[in-house]
């Protein structure tokens, strides 16, 4: 009995597939072609969109790596303007420091000189010294000044510590440089009113700091080199030695730090 239903239904969309006229079949095949197309070209446009926004995320992680750079960029800019301006800073103050030591070219300072031993008047004090105390009359003859006086001008109290520096001005060079280069044989166990008098170069602070800095330096290269090699500072504040040949050399960067690294052994 199933067979024999199924059998009619068959027979019967078989008969109904026969009525159905031709152009029905044709127009029924058009409109399925057409949606066809039509979702061929939905799954075009999901390709664009799809490419569209990796387009677009591209693009945004483009401007914000541009946005960095830019940032990064300022900050370069800043940094070269910053060092631009110390730069120069730096450049005026090392003119300063120049114009400085030429005003102080003729100039020495006499190192602990008692207090109140010029009696009022510094000149007349100094020239005394030069031609008596230290000999070199025959040396410098009458040696002129322009002015001599001690820094700071106010007299120290009881407590303070040594005599202040008298600092002298020359009016020729020549005579300062031969009282400079005197200096340390005549004053040597000649002291004044049992002080040990000294005297050096007049140089700006900054320079006068950067000389006392090389001073330990000096020291120890003298030692390792030994009694008979010249060591010395060259102005305005550079280490020099004489070489076995008889050479004056500098020593630079890389030879005062092996120097340090030196010193620093031999403390250890």
């Amino acid at each position: 009995m199933p067979n024999e239903k199924r059998a009619r239904q068959e027979a019967c969309l078989s008969s109904e597939d026969e009525r159905t006229p031709p152009h029905k079949h044709e127009a029924g095949a058009a409109i399925l072609e057409s949606i066809h197309e039509k979702l061929k070209k939905l799954d075009v446009l999901e390709q664009i969109n799809g490419r569209l926004l990796k387009i677009e995320n591209t693009v945004g992680d483009m401007e914000r790596g541009l946005n960095s750079m830019t940032a990064e960029l300022q900050k370069v800019k800043t940094d070269l303007d910053s060092k631009a301006d110390k730069a120069t800073v730096d450049a005026l103050k090392d003119e300063i420091e120049e114009l400085q030591n030429r005003s102080r070219r003729n100039n020495l300072v006499f190192y602990n000189i008692p207090e109140k031993a010029e009696k009022g008047d510094c000149i007349s004090f100094v020239q005394d010294f030069i031609t008596q105390h230290m000999g070199l009359e025959t040396i410098c003859g009458h040696v002129e000044l322009e002015r001599a006086h001690r820094t700071p001008s106010k007299t120290p109290s009881a407590g303070e510590k040594g005599p202040r520096p008298m600092h002298v001005a020359f009016l020729r060079y020549t005579d300062k440089m031969k009282v400079l280069r005197n200096a340390a044989a005549r004053l040597k166990d000649n002291p004044l009113n049992g002080n040990a008098i000294g005297i050096s170069e007049d140089f700006a602070k900054k320079t006068q700091r950067r000389r006392q800095e090389l001073v330990p330096y000096r020291k120890f290269l003298k030692k390792k080199l030994g009694d008979d090699r010249k060591v010395y500072i060259a102005y305005p504040a550079i280490l020099k030695y004489v070489d076995a040949n008889g050479r004056h050399r500098i020593v630079g960067t890389e030879e005062l730090a092996k120097l340090r690294h030196e010193m620093e052994e031999a403390k250890s």
